[in-house]
């Protein structure tokens, strides 16, 4: 008999962060915890102290859920690592605006933007 896992801080809010599981009471993607954590080596208890609005029972839960859960989250991470990539292409100190696009269920560069110089001061 298979039983059904409980996932008691992973939440999905239908058109927020488009459908996809956050963790409850957040708006923070479980995808985004797996990239810290299994991408970039982060522990958990230094997300935790990075995000401090986060706990490690939901830094263990969303884990537990992508394992539960590896064919629906592995292209969502893969989107995330996608972005981290192009992320490093910018020059330093350039930056983008990401708009969201529901039909195409991916966010979208809108406006590339430089960011301010300083001012010299006199």
């Amino acid at each position: 008999m298979a039983s059904t896992i409980e996932h008691p801080h992973i939440e999905r809010r239908p058109g927020f962060r488009g459908g996809n599981p956050i963790l409850r009471g957040t708006s923070f993607p479980v995808a985004a915890v797996v990239v810290y954590v299994l991408r970039h080596g982060m522990t958990p208890e230094e997300l935790v102290d990075t995000f401090p609005h986060l706990t490690l029972a939901q830094i263990y839960d969303a884990l537990s859920y992508y394992y539960d859960h590896r064919d629906e989250m592995d292209p969502l991470v893969a989107a995330r690592v996608g972005e981290d990539d192009f992320a490093r292409t910018l020059p330093a100190g350039d930056a983008v605006l990401l708009r969201y696009n529901r039909e195409k269920d991916a966010f979208e560069v809108e406006h590339p933007f430089r960011a301010p110089s300083k001012i010299a001061e006199g």
